[in-house]
């Protein structure tokens, strides 16, 4: 009994291992798996293995007699019963087997989805919306448990929740889709990872294993701009941008209610605006208006909210207490943290909307508001604060070779004199206007001046050192004389003003004279230096791993760059705008940016194509592919005259051409677009063929004033010439003209000119002078007797080289000779001009065959 017992409690834990991995007893697996047994080990015991195919009955005994069974492969289908019986190797009594249970099933596992009953969905939103899950099911066979992961639009694989471990064969989940494109969106939802748990993969089945389903957009629900903070008991207005179809729920707090509600279209024919007014209560606290829409397929979007501060009254502010100096003014104006209309009522008994106030005293205003009748007050305190009294004394003439002292008094304070001395007094022998500021411990400013002259001194001026400018850059050149009296200027270009502005280089002079006749003097040099020229070139695209190297030029200058370094190149990789400031060594400042674009690749339809005419086409519109991209790529453009999903196309509208190039492994679209233009051409039209009656002549115009032309017909036909944009011709045949617009295009009509007379000849368009009696000869055919009724006639034929190989006057016919010779077979050109006894003419011109 013990060792029973005993044995039990050994082989409560039989493992299965298939790849390193050990799972639960009982085991789901395919044909030709091999298994690994374990129990836990105890010294001094030994363990018997069998396996049986309870189908068959058949049992094999395995040579392991250790705790565990070795690899066994099971190769036919059906249920097995793994026993491991425990001996002890000192007494050699069997304990009770432990069996575990393996099912093998013939084929490897299975899985797909079943077809969506509804092929769109909404988006996912922050509401929760119903609408917003699309209910997926996968069908399952093969060995259990089993699971799976989903991957939407190729994100990472996620598990949906309850599918870590699945017993059963179908499974049913929910999937919210997000769709930020503003645009409906086809999502494809692929299964991905399916295995057993024991790591048996899922047989690929890509066209059952993929899902897709049109997610809905979310409607752009905006709130326009509002007042975040309200007085309680006020309205407030508050608009929203909504779709056209205007399927919404607004969600006001308690004590809130809705006023003066509408919509209103827009122009764009896509949304509407919506309005409201809400009067809030008398509550103060913090709340929220909650607007959510619904489009047109009853797909809400996130909703949006509008958060609202209601406090109890607007509060009117003062800023505070001020201080200010002797002989100053301060200005109350108050401030109200709400918009409205209000009256005042200060202290003083006045009602403007400031006050201004020179004396020491508590100021205070009381603000009512004129729509609610609430007030609010504040106060503030004023202190007049003492200035120093500064008196320099009375205007003063200098003796000879005399110094003066100025004293500003006030002892101890601060000074500061126009001279630049900062000491209580000053000493000064010339003549000049003097100045002091002097300002004591609460900061006022006493001031006074006073004017130094001497009958003695002369003036002096002084342009100052020659100066180095920068392009761009403005020079107030000043002579600055020495004593304040009125003066006389005089500079090197004319100018008469007392400075002169300057912005180009060159040598400037000014003469400056008193009243008392006394010239001054001086000249400066200004350079103008240019600035210095920063080109960091056109903007880059940079594709995977690539770095580019910016140069800023300007070898010796100082370089200040948006990333902080300094050297005139710096190295990049990432996307940014790049810019730089260039100090040259005048000092001069240029700068220049550039904008780098990081890419997996790019697509180039390259410029603009040159116009093309009506009627022409552009046959291969193909996309240049640059960077790194996939073998499974696919195309989508977009056309004046619809979508195409081939890598070229042809063009023949005008309008913009735009192609997106999606590499499928990464997902990554890249767009480029071109504008083809198709430029008219010109409509031609001679009219109806027409008829010309003796003596008469026939005006053909091809309009299109201002083209290029170019007209054919009989010879010595045309009048005045074949460039005109009208012609007069007096002779029957055929006619045409190419017109060629002054943008290049071209186009072409032709009209036939017939005889008004009631006789008609012609010629055959091939004869055979082979003597077999058929067609031998080239002569005229008609509907009438033509000896009767030709007056004259002249028959002219040329060959292909242009020389004269027939010529008559009469109507004789020709028999493919010359000079004896029979002629090569061969087309021929001929010229027929025949006059009728009636007075009626007809010229002809054409080609005719010689066979044999």
């Amino acid at each position: 009994m013990l060792r029973t017992l005993l044995h039990k409690t050994l082989l409560t834990a039989m493992a299965i291992l298939l790849g390193g991995w050990a799972v639960v007893a009982q085991q789901y697996v395919v044909k030709g798996t091999t298994l690994n047994f374990k129990v836990d080990e105890v010294t001094g015991y030994e363990y018997h293995w069998s396996v049986t195919h309870t189908t068959s009955g058949a049992v094999a005994y395995l040579t392991s007699k250790t705790f565990e069974s070795g690899d066994y492969v099971f190769d036919n289908e059906g249920d097995y019963q793994v026993k491991v019986y425990p001996e002890d190797l000192g007494t050699h009594c069997f304990g009770d087997p432990l069996t575990t249970m393996v099912i093998v099933d013939g084929a490897a596992p299975t899985a797909e989805f079943d077809d969506l009953e509804v092929p769109y969905v909404c988006s996912a939103n922050n509401g929760g919306d119903a609408n917003g899950k699309v209910s997926l099911t996968v069908n399952y066979t093969g060995p259990k448990p089993w699971t799976f992961k989903i991957s939407v639009d190729r994100a990472p694989a996620v598990m949906p929740v309850g599918a870590e471990e699945l017993y059963t064969n179908t499974f049913e989940f929910e999937l919210e889709i997000p769709n930020t494109s503003g645009k409906r969106h086809r999502a494809e939802i692929l299964l991905v990872e399916a295995k057993t748990l024991s790591g048996i993969g899922v047989t690929e089945d890509l066209a059952n294993q993929t899902l897709e389903v049109d997610v809905m957009a979310l409607p752009n629900t905006v709130f326009g701009d509002y007042e975040p903070v309200i007085q309680a008991g006020t309205f407030q207005s508050y608009t929203a941008s909504i779709e056209k179809n205007e399927n919404y729920k607004l969600f006001i707090p308690d004590g809130a209610s809705v006023l003066n509600e509408k919509t209103k279209k827009l122009s764009d024919k896509y949304h509407s605006e919506l309005s409201f007014d809400v009067q809030w209560g008398n509550t103060p606290g913090d709340y929220q208006i909650k607007l959510i829409e619904r489009t047109a397929f009853d797909c809400a979007g996130d909703t949006i909210y509008a958060d609202v501060t209601v406090v109890e009254s607007f509060v009117v502010s003062l800023g505070g207490d001020i201080s200010i100096c002797q002989g100053e003014s301060a200005t109350l104006s108050p401030t109200i943290d709400f918009d409205g209309t209000y009256t005042y009522l200060w202290s003083d008994g006045s009602n403007g909307s400031s006050l201004s106030v020179t004396e020491t005293g508590t100021y205070s205003v009381t603000a009512t508001d004129s729509g609610t009748g609430k007030s609010s007050s504040s106060t503030a305190n004023v202190t007049v604060l003492t200035a120093p009294i500064v008196d320099l004394g009375a205007d003063y003439e200098l003796a000879d070779a005399e110094t003066k002292v100025l004293d500003a008094g006030n002892p101890g304070l601060s000074y500061s004199w126009s001279t630049g001395e900062i000491g209580q007094t000053i000493s000064v022998n010339t003549s000049n206007t003097y100045s002091v500021d002097v300002t004591n411990e609460n900061g006022c400013v006493g001031t006074d001046e006073i004017i130094i002259s001497s009958t003695s001194d002369v003036f002096a001026i002084n342009l100052g050192e020659d100066k180095d400018i920068c392009d761009g850059e403005e020079l107030i050149l000043n002579p600055n004389p020495s004593i304040s009296q009125k003066y006389a200027y005089l500079w090197s270009n004319g100018a008469g003003t007392s400075t002169l502005a300057v912005t180009k280089s060159g040598t400037y002079s000014v003469t400056v004279r008193d009243a008392a006749g006394n010239e001054k003097s001086d000249e400066i040099e200004v350079i103008v230096h240019a600035l210095p020229i920063v080109d960091l070139g056109d903007d880059i695209t940079l594709f995977d791993g690539e770095t580019t190297t910016l140069d800023a030029g300007n070898p010796g200058a100082a370089y200040d760059w948006s990333t902080l370094e300094t050297t005139q190149k710096i190295t990049v990789s990432e996307e940014n705008v790049y810019s730089v400031q260039v100090t040259d060594v005048s000092g001069c400042k240029g700068a220049g940016d550039v904008s780098v674009f990081t890419r997996q690749f790019t697509v180039d339809l390259g410029a603009d194509p040159a116009p093309i005419c009506m009627g022409e086409i552009i046959d291969d519109l193909t996309p240049t592919i640059k960077g790194t991209i996939s073998a499974d790529i696919s195309y989508a453009w977009k056309t004046p005259v619809g979508e195409d999903l081939n890598e070229s196309i042809s063009v023949n509208v005008g309008g913009e051409y735009c192609v997106s190039v999606t590499d499928k492994n990464s997902g990554i679209t890249e767009t480029d677009c071109v504008f083809i233009t198709v430029n008219p051409s010109p409509v031609v039209d001679l009219g109806e063929d027409r008829i010309l009656q003796v003596g008469d002549e026939i005006e053909l115009d091809a309009e299109n004033e201002g083209s290029n032309y170019k007209w054919d017909g009989p010879i010595n036909s045309i009048k005045p010439n074949s460039i005109s944009q009208k012609v007069t011709v007096d002779q029957i045949g055929e006619y045409s003209v190419l017109v060629t617009s002054e943008i290049g295009c071209v186009a072409s009509d032709t009209l036939t000119i017939s005889s008004g007379s009631q006789y008609f000849v012609d010629f055959p368009s091939a004869f055979s002078p082979n003597e077999d009696g058929k067609n031998d000869e080239l002569k005229l055919v008609g509907d009438i007797d033509m000896i009767d009724n030709t007056k004259k006639m002249s028959l002219i034929i040329y060959n292909r080289l242009g020389h004269k190989v027939f010529n008559v006057d009469r109507n004789i016919p020709w028999d493919g000779r010359f000079k004896g010779r029979k002629l090569d077979m061969d087309v021929y050109v001929y010229f027929l001009n025949v006059t009728f006894k009636d007075g009626s003419s007809m010229v002809k011109q054409g080609n005719v065959t010689l066979l044999y």
